[in-house]
């Protein structure tokens, strides 16, 4: 019996087979459990999760235009253009002649005694012209005003306004008996040239706030204008002309030739060095050599002293006011603070003269810092505003010259 049995014995007869349906029972329900969980979990996820929808594409609208059909043949249609008129009103005063009030004999000739009649002209009569002749050269003209009060004759006929034609920038004119008094309108803007291109904040600000306080505080209409190229023949419609700069320049010699010949004619320069807390920086010695390039021998720097005209033209100064001369250096001035070299100022300005003349002011205060801030300026913008009025009513300035010539009559 246990020859046969182990005969037909296999070696899987060893296998329990109890044991191997228990064991895997167990794995089955583990590995069902398992997957269950995975399962749930997922669900819980996706479930749970918040969804993030993309945003839709953007609707493409797509705009198709068509040619133009004519409907009707082409015809061309002749349009009579009316004559051009003047819209300016210019205005003027009517003179009115009186009557002759006296009759006297004057010396005897040889053919007698001549009879003269005095006319006396006021403003209120009414000139007839169909009366006949009149002797001009016996009339006797008479003001209305009290010879304390009068302001000049060429105030009484010019109308600046209306020589605001964009012929000149700058006219006004000034009561002899009363500074204050003064109208007219004038453009201010800045210089520029090839090599100077005033760009730094400042320089932008500076001439806008000097326009607000010439129209608040004065009768003169000021604008700002636009960049003036020192090659251009604007310059010379331009009787005043401010130059600033704090890095070093060179003109061209057509600008220098031009600017030499604006002065001569009458212009006014305005320099100010706007490098105003290094001594002898590259902007001074730019700003002083164009003068020595445009004038040659024959402009002179020389002290301005304290009682000029220019101090006194529209507001009182014992002197110039303080500039920004006294700021803290910039991170590129530090070197000349580190050395000992900060600029030691004098309390007078320099101008260039051409003869008694004064044809250019030079500052190396930095005014164009000062009249660039908001507040706490209001000295140098009165300064600004006496070297403005200076430049227009000085003698043989563009100004002046233009003035004199339409009050000779000379634009009849």
């Amino acid at each position: 019996m246990n020859s046969d049995a182990q005969r037909f014995s296999v070696p899987s007869d060893r296998i329990n087979q109890y044991r191997l349906l228990a064991e895997t029972r167990r794995l089955v329900v583990a590995g069902l459990l398992i997957s269950m969980g995975l399962v749930g979990g997922a669900f819980i996820y996706f479930v749970a999760a918040p969804k993030e929808d993309e945003a839709p594409p953007p609707a493409i609208a797509r705009i198709i235009i068509r040619k133009p059909r004519a409907t009707k043949p082409f015809q061309l249609k002749r349009q009579r253009l009316r004559p051009r008129s003047m819209t300016k009103k210019v205005s003027a005063l009517r003179p009115r002649l009186a009557m002759p009030t006296t009759r006297r004999l004057t010396g005897a000739s040889m053919f007698g005694r001549v009879e003269t009649i005095d006319y006396a002209v006021d403003t209120d009569i009414q000139i007839d012209l169909q009366s006949g002749p009149i002797a001009f050269s016996t009339a006797r003209v008479t003001g209305t005003k009290e010879p304390e009060t009068r302001i000049a004759m060429r105030e009484e006929l010019l109308d600046l306004d209306a020589l605001d034609t964009g012929k000149y920038k700058g006219l006004i004119i000034q009561d002899p008996t009363d500074r204050r008094k003064v109208k007219g309108f004038v453009y201010l803007g800045t210089a520029w040239a090839t090599d100077l291109e005033p760009v730094f904040a400042s320089a932008a600000k500076a001439i806008p706030n000097l326009v607000d306080a010439v129209n608040v505080q004065t009768g003169i209409t000021a604008k700002v204008d636009a960049h003036l190229f020192l090659d251009s023949q604007e310059l010379f419609r331009t009787p005043f002309v401010y130059i600033t700069s704090e890095e070093a320049f060179e003109l061209t010699s057509r600008e220098k030739e031009n600017l030499g010949e604006y002065m001569r004619r009458g212009g006014f320069v305005f320099a100010d060095n706007a490098n105003a807390t290094v001594e002898f920086s590259q902007a001074e010695a730019s700003l002083r050599q164009i003068f020595r390039a445009a004038l040659g021998a024959q402009g002179q720097f020389q002290p301005i002293p304290n009682s000029h005209p220019l101090y006194h033209t529209f507001y009182d100064f014992d002197g110039p006011p303080v500039g920004s001369e006294l700021g803290t250096p910039s991170d590129s001035e530090q070197w000349s603070v580190k050395y000992r070299i900060l600029p030691q100022h004098s309390y007078r300005l320099e101008g260039v003269f051409l003869g008694d003349r004064l044809v250019a002011l030079y500052s190396d205060r930095g005014y164009v810092h000062k009249w660039a801030e908001n507040y706490g300026n209001e000295p140098q913008l009165r300064f600004g505003i006496n070297v403005v009025v200076f430049a227009l009513t000085q003698e043989g300035s563009i100004a002046q010259q233009q003035i004199d010539y339409y009050s000779e009559g000379g634009a009849e």
